[in-house]
């Protein structure tokens, strides 16, 4: 199905894809930010995010690939997925779902559990994974940002 990246059913698609890549992403850079208030004395907004018992927001970076491949398949057919810009895209999407399920979502619910008793060595810790994770998704955004605006070896 090659309706062309001038369609209006491809920039819809273009657009969830977006939206996604900026709620998913915004919302695990988000949650660095919240961590990073959880020392010495934990922030009001830090207590409040940690407390929400669903971060639904997050999920939103499985999202990206869906909406993205859609657009690649619908514009330019399967071919254009050896390009090395989508190669770099899918890779850095692997990645930063690894570093979210590995660092950021654990420690964030380890941290919901905490937070009504005093573990602050384990708040601190745990608060410490959920910075270093979301600095990583911070600079996997800001690179494949680049790279998807700039594709190399493509277009």
């Amino acid at each position: 199905m090659h309706l062309g990246s001038r369609s209006p059913i491809y920039d819809v698609i273009l657009l969830a894809h977006i939206v996604s890549v900026l709620g998913g992403f915004g919302a695990n850079g988000l949650a660095g930010i919240y961590a990073g208030q959880l020392s010495p004395v934990p922030s009001e907004g830090a207590v409040k995010y940690f407390n929400s018992p669903n971060f639904y927001a997050e999920k939103l970076i499985y999202l990206i690939p869906v909406f993205g491949l859609t657009m690649i398949a619908i514009s330019h057919g399967t071919s254009e997925l050896v390009r090395p810009w989508v190669i770099f895209g899918i890779f850095a999407w692997v990645i930063a779902v690894g570093i979210a399920h590995s660092l950021v979502w654990p420690n964030e619910r380890k941290i919901a559990g905490l937070l009504s008793n005093d573990h602050s060595n384990e708040m601190e810790s745990a608060a410490k994974k959920i910075s270093r994770g979301a600095m990583i998704l911070d600079l996997i955004f800001v690179v494949t940002l680049i790279v998807m605006i700039a594709q190399p070896g493509g277009r």
